[in-house]
């Protein structure tokens, strides 16, 4: 089989797994020609490269929008930032993320999960992608001091964004046009809240009130963080609880011992994180130039680090395709690693695993409708975005 991988390769989407395992094989460090960039599928590889702060950059941005398609510089936000700023930036709302903080805050995330799935339980019927949807947009409207409605009306231009038409790379014209109005729409959140503060801990007083080497945050910059919190707040564990679900629907005998064994639930949320990566794939820039399996990455192009192959090599795990509970990660790539690991990764943990808690204890019998069982695909994000399950009513 020829090799040939573009991230903008829609008929790869739905199955990139053969090739994924070929790159691996052949050409670990493979060469996208029409982008001029690299591509490394290896977990090892993906994990050094995440480490090496002096080879590769994230201030030209890091999805494949920012790296090949972008026509002005990514905004001066943490996401984008190497040492010395990005620790200056990040370190505004980082305590907030610490493990020991989001320990304390399980009994309110299980409050908010029973409430929400309270009505639920008497129908019979409930969407698992939405319930945790809800849930997450729930918490990160609180982190970042905004009324729940707001951010849900900030997750509307978002789903639009990233809406993806055959034959166009990349964002759409009407993902362009989402993307102005939430620009508009958070500038209007932020004035407003400049004259009335919200909560005294919440993000938003915090980058209204910073000042970085003498410099405030501009509202371009507080507009940017918080449309990326809210997508990184509400991406990942929706994706993955109804992966959860449905994985384990397919595995009838791993989901018996699940019920036997909630202490095992952790692992789930975990498995499916690795064995269904929702985050395809991120990049940086090659800041100098960098020898790997006998190939030179030179300084000024790009490279994509393909999480979910990486999550499926077999050289880091043993029978890496297989999904399994009980599964023991010595490492894990689920939410990156090295600078730019995810900020949030001990929420979505926490967040996932009280979600599938609450919904075996609840409902320890129920079918996945698979008629309505919805995957989305793109570059970046895949996933099933709705998981309808029955059950006996309440």
């Amino acid at each position: 089989m020829t090799l040939r991988y573009s991230p903008y390769d829609e008929s790869l989407w739905s199955d990139p797994w053969p090739v994924y395992k070929q790159m691996q094989a052949e050409a670990p460090a493979y060469y996208i020609e029409d982008l001029d960039c690299w591509a490394l599928t290896r977990f090892e590889d993906i994990w050094q490269a995440s480490m090496d702060r002096q080879s590769f950059t994230a201030s030209h941005g890091t999805s494949p929008d920012a790296l090949f398609l972008a026509s002005e510089p990514p905004p001066h936000v943490f996401l984008f930032m190497d040492p010395p700023d990005h620790g200056k930036h990040r370190g505004l709302i980082a305590r907030s993320y610490l493990k020991d903080k989001i320990a304390l805050i399980e009994d309110h995330v299980r409050r908010v999960v029973r409430k929400l799935l309270e009505p639920m339980l008497e129908q019979g019927e409930l969407d698992v992608y939405a319930l945790s949807s809800r849930t997450a947009l729930d918490l990160i409207a609180a982190f970042i001091g905004l009324e729940l409605e707001e951010v849900l009306q900030i997750r509307g231009y978002i789903n639009r964004f990233y809406q993806r038409e055959s034959g166009v790379p990349g964002t759409t014209e009407a993902g362009v046009r989402a993307f102005t109005e939430a620009h508009g729409y958070i500038l209007r959140l932020i004035d407003k809240y400049r004259r009335r503060p919200p909560a005294e801990h919440s993000h938003i007083v915090s980058w209204l009130g910073a000042e970085i080497d003498g410099q405030r945050l501009s509202d371009d910059q507080i507009f940017f963080s918080v449309f990326a919190m809210v997508i990184t707040g509400s991406d990942t564990v929706p994706l993955t609880t109804a992966s959860s679900i449905y994985y384990l629907d397919k595995h009838p005998d791993q989901f018996a011992i699940v019920r036997d064994d909630h202490a095992l639930i952790a692992g789930v949320f975990e498995e499916a994180a690795r064995y269904d990566q929702p985050t395809n794939l991120l990049g940086r820039r090659i800041a100098q130039d960098v020898e790997l399996h006998g190939q030179v990455m030179r300084e000024g192009q790009s490279v994509l680090f393909l999480y979910a192959a990486a999550c499926r090599d077999d050289r880091e795990f043993d029978a890496a395709d297989k999904f399994d509970i009980t599964r023991k990660q010595r490492r894990n790539l689920s939410f990156g690693t090295g600078l730019h690991f995810c900020l949030g990764q001990h929420l979505a943990r926490l967040e996932g695993r009280v979600i599938l808690e609450e919904l075996i204890a609840s409902i320890p019998e129920f079918e996945v409708e698979q008629g309505g069982c919805k995957r989305i695909f793109g570059e970046f994000l895949q996933g099933y975005a709705a998981m309808p399950i029955l059950f006996r009513p309440r």
